[in-house]
């Protein structure tokens, strides 16, 4: 698997003018969990042939979004389908009895989950700060995902 420090750092730094100020009605998806070296999804986002990320295994990151209407999950996952910034990245509704509904399935700038020793290097204050703490925001309307400069419209789903 690449060594994606570079890559996320650069991405993070510029795109960090390019970030769009979230509206302060948009949500904030919640950090979860990293599953690293993975072969089968324990979320069962992912099929395992989407975690061809060489020996061991792929990373997936997980952030959360908590609401009466229903909870959302992202997940990204760092495998060999990673370019220099971006990696498959799935929004997904979390059903009745644990069913799961993809939302969006795109390409999204890499994050750095706030486990990472990386993310102590990065920026206090600006927008790659914001967009470090804060990578995945639903607008206010649920209508879009966005991901830094990146907005992808959140579609009905299919399971």
């Amino acid at each position: 698997m690449r060594n994606h420090a570079i890559p996320l750092l650069a991405a993070a730094l510029l795109t960090a003018g390019a970030v769009a100020p979230a509206c302060a009605a948009d949500a904030a998806f919640a950090y979860k969990t990293t599953y690293r070296n993975v072969e089968h999804d324990p979320d069962k986002v992912w099929a395992d042939d989407a975690l061809a990320g060489g020996p061991g295994g792929a990373t997936i990151h997980e952030y959360e979004l908590r609401s009466a209407k229903g909870d959302l999950l992202v997940s990204q996952v760092w495998n060999d389908d990673c370019s220099s910034s971006t990696c498959p990245t799935r929004l997904v509704r979390i059903g009745p009895g644990g069913r799961r509904t993809v939302l969006v399935d795109d390409m999204m700038h890499q994050v750095i989950p706030p486990d990472d020793p990386r993310f102590a290097g990065l920026s206090k204050t600006g927008p790659a700060a914001a967009f470090a703490e804060h990578p995945f925001l639903l607008s206010a309307d649920g209508k879009t995902l966005v991901n830094g400069d990146f907005k992808f419209e959140v579609g009905a789903g299919k399971p």
